[in-house]
């Protein structure tokens, strides 16, 4: 059985600033393994986040071939690209990209009533995952009364509730101090091999890295 969950296929990727191209990417391959943690690193224009939005398919590749459990999904018009996203991928940010407007449970249960899950149901799945990441005694709190590492974790948690076969972190405790770093870390980790996803996640944290499966490096 094919291991492979994604592959990235000779793809390139140039922007253009002015009357010019910046290419980031050219002729660039990457093979993922199903449950694999591959850590991006690189300093700050190497294309990290470039990087994880084509994998992501919020941008789009100029060539090559992107493919998910062997099929190709660079290929796709917007509206198949959006359900490759909603059923395939859970996306953490560095700055957390909660509605101000909803309760932490409230933005955690999004993703599941968005795909239509009756709201009970989503909400009893959200208060689970509150209880393993530590903040269910937040859950009808907004976001602007949450501290960094528990805005995080209500993050996290949203990310992870559609049980994603990939997860792709872009600097995931880049806003954090190093206590909440850690304890941020150790519960994605933990959670990500319990379930056995697959975990992309761009990092300047050494440490973070260094615990990778497999560390790709752009220069």
């Amino acid at each position: 059985m094919d291991r492979n969950i994604l592959v990235l296929s000779n793809i390139s990727k140039s922007y253009r600033q002015g009357s010019e191209y910046i290419t980031i990417f050219d002729n660039f391959n990457l093979t993922v393994d199903k449950g694999e943690f591959i850590s991006i690193v690189g300093p700050s224009g190497s294309g990290k986040t470039t990087l994880l939005n084509l994998v992501g398919l919020i941008d789009s590749i100029d060539q090559g071939e992107i493919l998910l459990n062997a099929k190709i999904i660079s290929n796709q018009n917007s509206n198949e690209k959006s359900e490759v996203r909603r059923n395939n991928f859970g996306f953490i940010y560095q700055n957390y990209n909660l509605f101000d407007n909803f309760s932490a449970i409230e933005n955690i249960t999004l993703p599941l009533i968005l795909r239509g899950e009756a709201k009970d149901v989503a909400f009893e799945k959200a208060d689970e995952l509150m209880n393993i990441f530590d903040v269910s005694h937040r859950k009808s709190h907004f976001p602007n009364s949450l501290s960094g590492g528990e805005q995080q974790r209500v993050a996290i948690a949203r990310a992870l509730i559609n049980k994603p076969k990939i997860v792709i972190a872009d600097e995931p405790t880049g806003n954090l101090d190093y206590e909440n770093s850690v304890n941020v870390f150790k519960y994605l980790i933990d959670y990500i091999e319990s379930e056995k996803m697959t975990l992309i996640m761009a990092t300047h944290n050494q440490e973070w890295a260094n615990k990778s499966d497999r560390r790709i490096d752009l220069s």
